[in-house]
C-alpha cells in the first residue's frame, strides 16, 4: 500500500445515505444522553459513560452514525476540564467516557459540532473546490507592478508554476501580461470578501484543575518565575517553525521573561524571523512562518521558508538544539492531500535531522479548536490533525496536545487562545526541554 493512502485510512469516516434533506439530519435539541449505570457517587480515577441517542429534526432516532461530537467534564468553580472519548456505534448511537481526575462536583458537557449530514457536505466541498480562499501575487516589472490571483493550484491557462527543487512542492500564479514569472516578489492573502450567503498521547492526556494543565503523558513541571524559564533555557537554542499559534508561544516568553529581549533584524513581523535573545543565561529563541499557503498581510515571498529545507539546513550536532513545529490551520481550506504532502515532507526532513542530531528536541505543537468560520471548522482541523499524528507517529518526537488544552477549557474556544492557555502550552513544552 502506498504510504499516503495508509495515513489516509486514519481518516475513513462514515457516510450518510445519499437522498437525506435537512430534516432527516442530526438534532441536537431532539438528540438524547443519559448516564450509562448511573450512581450517586463516583471515585476519583474512575470513568463515567454517556450514552448518546441521535435523533432527527422530526424526533425520529437515526440508524447511522456519522456525527462529530466533542464533550467535556468540568467544574467551573475548580477551574478544572478534562474532554471526554466519543465512540460511534455507527447506528445512531455513541458512547461519551469521561476520566474522573479530581474531587468534587461536576458538570458534563456534550456538544454535537456536525451531523453526519453536514460532514458529508465538508468533506465534498474541500475535496472539490479549493476556490474557498484566495492569495494575491505581486510582480515588479520596469518599474510597473501587477497583482495577481495565487493558489496551490492552478488557476487558467497562462500560469507560472513555483517548483521548490529540494521537496518538489509547487506554487502558482496566474501570469500577468508583460511580467516575467520571475517578477513575483510579494504575497498576500487576497482581502475580498468571501461569497455569501453564508510520545503516544493517552484520552484524555490532561486535565486543567486551578487553571493549571496535568499532563497524563508525564510529569509536567510549572515554570511560574522567569527564573524557572531561564534555568531550562540556559544554553539552548530553541527554533520555532508555525503559524501565528505558535508566534504566541514566542510572545509569550518574550513579555514573561524580562532579559529575554527582542531583536530587530529590519523584516516584517508577520512571516518573521522573529528573534529574542538572553545574553545573560546564553540561549535564544527565534520563530518563523511555514511556507504557503499563509493567510497573511502582504509580505515578499523571499521570507516565506519551506521547513523541511529549514530543517536540512541546520547542522545538528548539539544537545542543546530544540526544534518546534506547527503547521496546521492555513491548510483547513484544501484537500487533505496538500496537507498529507507537506506533513510527510517535514517528516522525513525530521527524520534526517534525528539522524544527523539525535541529542536534537523536536516539539510538534497539534492543532487548536475554535477554528469558526464560513470555511473553517473543528471537524475540518480535526482531521488534519489526526493525519499529523499518524504521519509523525513512528518518531521519537513529542506532540503538546494543544487541541484538548484548547477544548476543555472555561474560555471559550479560540483559534488564538488565552494567555493562561498558552502559558500552560509553553509550560509543557518546557517540561519535555528539562523533564527533570
Amino acid at each position: 500500500m502506498e504510504e499516503s493512502q495508509k495515513f489516509l485510512k486514519f481518516l475513513e469516516w462514515p457516510e450518510p445515505p445519499n437522498s437525506i434533506n435537512f430534516m432527516s439530519s442530526s438534532n441536537p435539541k431532539t438528540t438524547e444522553c443519559s448516564l450509562l449505570d448511573p450512581r450517586t457517587v463516583y471515585n476519583v480515577g474512575e470513568r463515567v459513560k454517556v450514552f448518546i441517542k441521535a435523533r432527527d429534526h422530526y424526533g425520529h432516532p437515526k440508524t447511522y452514525g456519522g456525527d462529530y461530537f466533542q464533550a467535556k467534564l468540568h467544574s467551573p468553580e475548580l477551574k478544572a476540564g478534562v474532554t471526554g472519548s466519543i465512540t460511534d456505534q455507527r447506528n445512531g448511537s455513541y458512547t461519551a467516557t469521561f476520566l474522573l481526575p479530581w474531587p468534587g462536583i461536576c458538570q458534563i458537557y456534550i456538544s454535537l459540532v456536525h451531523s453526519s449530514e453536514a460532514i458529508a457536505i465538508l468533506k465534498r466541498k474541500r475535496e472539490t473546490r479549493p476556490d474557498k480562499v484566495f492569495y494575491s501575487g505581486y510582480f515588479y516589472h520596469n518599474g510597473k507592478m501587477a497583482m495577481v490571483e495565487c493558489n496551490i493550484q492552478p488557476s487558467g491557462k497562462d500560469v507560472c508554476t513555483y517548483h521548490d527543487l529540494h521537496t518538489g512542492e509547487e506554487w502558482f500564479c496566474v501570469r500577468p501580461e508583460g511580467f516575467p514569472c520571475s517578477a513575483y516578489l510579494e504575497h498576500s492573502k487576497d482581502d475580498r470578501g468571501i461569497c455569501k450567503p453564508g510520545l503516544p498521547n493517552p484520552d484524555p492526556s490532561g486535565y486543567y484543575y486551578q487553571d493549571r494543565w496535568h499532563s497524563l503523558v508525564c510529569r509536567n513541571q510549572n515554570f511560574s518565575t522567569p527564573s524557572n524559564v531561564t534555568s531550562c533555557l540556559k544554553g539552548k537554542v530553541v527554533y520555532m517553525f508555525g503559524d501565528s499559534t505558535l508566534r504566541q508561544w514566542w510572545e509569550y516568553l518574550v513579555e514573561f521573561v524580562p532579559s529575554l529581549q527582542r531583536l530587530d533584524l529590519h523584516v516584517s513581523y508577520a512571516p518573521g524571523p522573529l528573534l529574542a535573545t538572553d545574553a545573560e543565561h546564553g540561549y535564544l529563541v527565534q520563530w518563523r512562518a511555514h511556507q504557503r499557503p499563509l493567510t497573511m498581510k502582504r509580505t515578499r515571498v523571499q521570507e516565506l521558508k519551506y521547513i523541511a529545507n529549514e530543517f536540512d539546513g541546520i547542522g545538528g550536532g548539539d544537545d542543546g538544539l530544540v526544534i518546534v513545529i506547527n503547521c496546521l490551520a492555513h491548510f483547513i481550506f484544501f484537500p487533505v492531500k496538500v496537507y498529507l504532502r507537506r506533513m510527510m515532507l517535514i517528516r522525513d526532513a525530521v527524520a534526517r535531522l534525528l539522524e544527523r542530531s539525535k541529542q536534537t528536541t523536536v516539539i510538534i505543537n497539534s492543532g487548536n479548536t475554535g477554528f469558526l468560520s464560513v470555511h473553517g471548522s473543528d471537524w475540518l482541523s480535526w482531521q488534519l490533525d489526526t493525519l499529523m499524528r499518524a504521519t509523525f507517529s513512528g518518531l521519537p518526537v513529542t506532540i503538546v496536545d494543544a487541541w484538548q488544552m484548547t477544548s476543555c477549557h472555561y474560555h471559550p474556544k479560540a483559534i488564538h487562545p488565552r494567555k493562561i492557555i498558552v502559558q500552560n502550552m509553553v509550560d509543557l513544552m518546557l517540561s519535555h526541554i528539562c523533564p527533570t
